[in-house]
């Protein structure tokens, strides 16, 4: 019953604890404290074993300092009560330890308990300051890559002076902006993007005039905005273009309406208007017509100049308009490519992308020089982005089984004389092949004489017999599983072989009177290879086209030990498309063989039984049959 009881007051007790935290928003948080606490006091129950003994009390209005100290004298437990430890206790505590009581006061008067040794100090408890908030400065996500001259940027109302600094410091470029801009705000979201193209956009986002200086210097100024009645937008009718000919300004954005107006007129009226300087090396007389709606000053220029052999070039924030020939408008800039070999690429560009350019392969850097008209060089450049993607990687792992099956049975007596006397010798299991020598068949002989008037005589010194009865079984399964790797649209083969020599002799005749017959030796070489050759074209879906070509040869016999082997050989070619990472079988070469070779007494070799013993057989069966198991799989 004493079991039941604390183990229900040690319920309630808990669940009281925990709501109280839970009513004081810190739940989790002084559970864990007092967990903690519990585990301070249990580890000095060992010098203090007055905590864990039965206390049985019934205060009302004793001061907090003064129970804990009788706690302490009547339990044996050494308890310090801190001066400043204030509170009134009306509780009746039956059958619960001290460190349960401890547990309950600290919960219920916010308590602390410092333990030095065996001494528990109990104090108030203060809550820890929260660390304070440490200022991590904002990490500009900007990305550049030195090789393509490509960034990438994600502003969020960053100010002008801070990414100014990052991006000269990632990319060193310098770029330098008008007093007064530095906390001007920018906010926009570029990702791969040629640097020049990057700052005009981050200059179109935010309405602010980035030019790039002959000493490659990026000036940043304020956009000067339309004049006029305050207002972001306005139409001019200009009196050189005529009544049809019109033009919008919309903050940084252009819209133009000319029909067959002079190019030198509308260039001249649309600089004014926007308060750009320009320059222009001749009057411009051809005619325009031309109907855009909000396009960038630069995107005007090239769509008025593409086609014709004018071309322009900003310079010092100045515009400068003339034929493309001309030095000063003439440009050289370097392309480089990420994803593919610049070797051979020239060949692939159309001739009207590149017509006036003067293009350059730097192997070393993998990348093109190309000297033109600044606008085609940027189409050339755009051109070669779009080609310039990952060229896929086929991995073609190969499963080659050869599967090799032969069955030879050879049976038969054989007798004959030899030039020279002849050991008994050979195998009598697990197969039968023996020569015996004429003293072994003699010694038969002799045991069948005696049998009444059976006399059988004896055989000749050189006399031999050999007798024969075995059957040989093989089964060759070879496998191997190679790996190829190609581009896509190149191919790969491998190839597997044996090579077997064979001699030629050669007899020359040296001198006239006295011949000297000389003879050469020459070592021939005859190769039967496995060559499996495959070409990988990957399309959209991930299907992969595979032009297969599978050659297998193999040796046959000799027709003499001084001649070449034979060979024989199998080959198909193949294409066929599959997923990617599916499996395809090329089978189907299979070749069979059978022999049945064998000699004896004429008539006698033929009757059953008897033929046993007059003759001899060999029968040979093979077959072979090749798998190839391929299995396509594409990295990018």
């Amino acid at each position: 019953m004493k079991m039941i009881k604390k183990y229900y007051i040690l319920l309630i007790l808990g669940f009281w604890l925990n709501t109280t935290g839970a009513q004081d928003g810190t739940g989790e948080t002084e559970t864990i404290r007092f967990e903690l606490l519990k585990q301070k006091l249990d580890q000095i129950t060992t010098e203090s074993p007055g905590l864990e003994e039965p206390v049985d009390l019934s205060v009302s209005n004793i001061a907090l300092p003064e129970f804990l100290r009788a706690l302490g004298k009547n339990n044996a437990v050494n308890i310090s009560v801190a001066p400043d430890l204030k509170g009134l206790v009306t509780n009746n505590f039956n059958n619960v330890t001290v460190i349960e009581v401890l547990i309950f006061l600290a919960k219920q008067y916010q308590l602390d308990y410092d333990i030095t040794g065996n001494i528990i100090h109990a104090l108030p408890y203060k809550k820890p300051l929260p660390p304070p908030e440490v200022f991590v400065p904002k990490v500009l996500d900007i990305k550049y890559d030195s090789l393509s001259d490509r960034i990438g940027m994600h502003l969020e109302n960053d100010s002008l002076a801070k990414v100014t600094r990052a991006i000269t410091q990632l990319t060193g470029k310098n770029l330098v902006f008008a007093p007064g801009l530095e906390n001007k705000r920018l906010s926009i979201y570029l990702q791969d993007v040629p640097f020049d193209q990057a700052m005009d956009k981050l200059a179109f986002a935010n309405q602010i005039r980035i030019s790039k200086t002959e000493d490659e210097f990026y000036l940043i100024e304020q956009r000067v905005q339309a004049k006029g009645n305050d207002r972001e937008e306005r139409f001019k009718d200009l009196n050189q273009m005529g009544p049809k000919g019109k033009f919008k300004v919309d903050s940084t954005l252009i819209s133009l309406e000319v029909v067959n107006q002079p190019m030198g007129a509308v260039l001249e009226n649309l600089f004014a208007e926007l308060g750009i300087d320009y320059f222009l090396y001749a009057q411009i007389s051809e005619g325009v017509t031309m109907h855009v709606h909000n396009v960038t000053l630069n995107g005007l220029l090239q769509k008025m100049f593409y086609g014709t052999k004018y071309t322009y070039r900003v310079r010092d924030s100045i515009y400068i308009v003339g034929e493309r020939e001309l030095e000063g408008l003439r440009e050289t800039k370097q392309v480089y490519l990420r994803n593919r070999s610049v070797d051979k690429i020239i060949q692939f560009l159309p001739g009207d992308v590149t017509k006036g350019l003067e293009i350059k392969e730097f192997t070393e850097l993998n990348s093109l020089l190309i000297s033109g008209s600044y606008p085609q060089i940027l189409a050339l450049e755009s051109f070669i982005q779009k080609i310039d993607q990952p060229v896929p990687v086929v991995i073609i792992e190969v499963l080659i089984v050869d599967y090799q099956r032969n069955n030879i049975v050879s049976s038969g007596i054989e007798a004959g004389l030899s030039s020279e006397a002849v050991e008994t010798q050979g195998v009598l299991y697990p197969a039968l092949d023996m020569t015996l020598s004429s003293g072994s068949i003699n010694q038969l002989l002799q045991s069948f004489n005696g049998f009444g008037s059976l006399n059988l005589g004896a055989v000749a010194p050189n006399f031999y017999a050999k007798i024969k009865f075995l059957e040989d079984n093989g089964v060759l399964n070879v496998k191997s599983t190679p790996k190829l790797s190609t581009l896509n649209g190149h191919e790969a083969n491998i190839s597997i072989g044996n090579t077997e020599y064979y001699v030629v002799e050669q007899t020359n005749i040296t001198g006239v009177q006295n011949p000297i017959p000389v003879i050469t030796r020459n070592y021939q070489q005859v190769q039967a290879n496995f060559t499996l050759k495959i070409k990988p074209y990957v399309s959209s879906g991930e299907q992969v086209t595979l032009e297969i070509d599978v050659e297998q040869s193999d040796f046959t016999g000799r027709i003499s030990p001084e001649a070449p082997p034979g060979t024989v050989s199998r080959k198909f070619t193949s294409m066929i498309r599959v997923r990617n990472n599916d499996m395809i079988l090329l089978g189907g070469l299979e070749e069979k063989g059978y022999d049945d070779t064998g000699r004896g007494v004429p008539l006698l070799s033929r009757i059953p039984v008897l033929r046993w013993l007059f003759s001899s057989r060999t029968r040979d069966y093979n077959k072979s049959k090749l798998n190839i198991f391929i299995k396509p799989t594409i990295v990018f």
